[in-house]
């Protein structure tokens, strides 16, 4: 997918959820709002989080999953735990697939689905005013 694209899905998903950087942060009610697009947050006890990645999407149920601690750090607007869900949000949004492959060469930026979620959640950092203005140079 190319980078375009993903910061137009990034901005129109601001608006769906109506966050700005004029809004008040009070990102329980964003949160509360996934629901609304059949998003589940599921919020897991910091005791039984494996701890082996920040955060975790299921794409067949539309389930973000995150420990306690970074809802917690998120709903008071602490930019990590929000770069976080919004990056989670964005591997649902731009339709990636759980999948786990292994391949000799590296994917491009346009199919590193990773990279694709980081500049999702980049943008709307951006859009809310948590986070400073990036150049990307693309060409490689």
């Amino acid at each position: 997918m190319e980078a375009d694209d993903i910061v137009v899905r990034a901005i129109n998903s601001c608006k769906v959820f109506q966050l700005s950087e004029k809004m008040e942060l009070n990102f329980d009610t964003v949160f509360e709002t996934f629901s609304l697009y059949r998003i589940t947050l599921q919020v897991i006890d910091d005791r039984e989080w494996l701890g082996i990645t920040d955060g975790h999407c299921d794409p067949s149920s539309l389930t973000i999953s995150i420990p306690n601690k970074t809802y917690k750090a998120a709903s008071k607007g602490k930019r990590e735990a929000l770069f976080t869900i919004f990056h989670e949000l964005g591997h649902l949004l731009l339709g990636h697939k759980a999948v786990l492959h292994h391949s000799q060469n590296k994917p491009t930026y346009k199919e590193d689905a990773e990279w694709q979620a980081d500049l999702f959640a980049t943008v709307i950092l951006l859009e809310i005013g948590l986070e400073r203005q990036l150049s990307f140079n693309f060409e490689m």
